[in-house]
């Protein structure tokens, strides 16, 4: 079934709100954001297991039945067509993250681990071929103070459609800058996860209400498939 935000919001005036686009296929690319090991894998025994159990298993049922799977079916689909696909990694460049800001010191080094270890790397499901973009951040968005801009504009893209997590951190906060800098944005909904479903669905709405689109990717595939 299709994700409408309609549905989840009906006071808001989409009609008079929302961003209305359609995608040219020649200028899109897929950006995958952040499904490192060591995002998407949550410690078992740790603190946030150990008191919110639900999430855990809301998560890692997320992850498996539909972050993976789908932004797999997305790669196969753009790659298929010679259309771009890109990636972002987060997390520190060294091993004592002195150089991310404090505020993300901490989860830098236990989430995602730092540059050269296993944590850092892009899960091996949905590994970059050697000629697709890998852009690593110390911040969640993917374009403050990297120079994915500046790659995506050389190639020509104008269109954007995003996975990833965290849905309503490093997804939301690159769709929405995205979408001041002047892409057409959109998120696909089935392809990214947040720790519960309300932070997912908020994000989703946050994006659909003025910035961009989301929907799900078999939507995703037939709309490029027209364009």
């Amino acid at each position: 079934m299709a994700w409408n935000p309609r549905d989840h919001d009906p006071e808001w005036p989409f009609e008079h709100q929302e961003t209305a686009f359609a995608f040219d296929a020649a200028t899109t690319a897929l950006l995958v954001i952040d499904i490192q090991q060591g995002q998407i894998t949550q410690d078992p025994d740790g603190n946030l297991a150990r008191d919110y159990p639900q999430i855990i298993r809301f998560w890692n049922d997320q992850i498996e039945t539909r972050v993976i799977p789908n932004t797999w079916r997305l790669q196969d689909y753009f790659r298929g067509r010679g259309m771009p696909v890109a990636f972002t990694r987060n997390g520190a460049v060294t091993s004592t993250a002195a150089e991310t800001t404090q505020r993300l010191r901490p989860a830098s080094l236990r989430v995602g681990g730092h540059r050269g270890t296993p944590a850092y790397e892009i899960d091996a499901r949905i590994a970059p071929l050697a000629d697709e973009l890998v852009v690593d951040k110390l911040t969640s968005g993917a374009f403050s103070c990297t120079w994915l801009d500046h790659a995506l504009r050389n190639m020509g893209v104008t269109g954007l459609v995003l996975t990833g997590v965290v849905s309503d951190m490093c997804v939301l906060g690159t769709a929405r800058v995205a979408a001041e800098l002047g892409y057409w944005t959109m998120i696909c909904e089935d392809a990214c996860a947040g720790l519960t479903y309300r932070s997912h669905t908020e994000a989703m709405l946050m994006h659909a209400r003025k910035f961009g689109r989301v929907a799900q990717t078999q939507e995703i595939i037939s709309e490029l498939e027209k364009s």
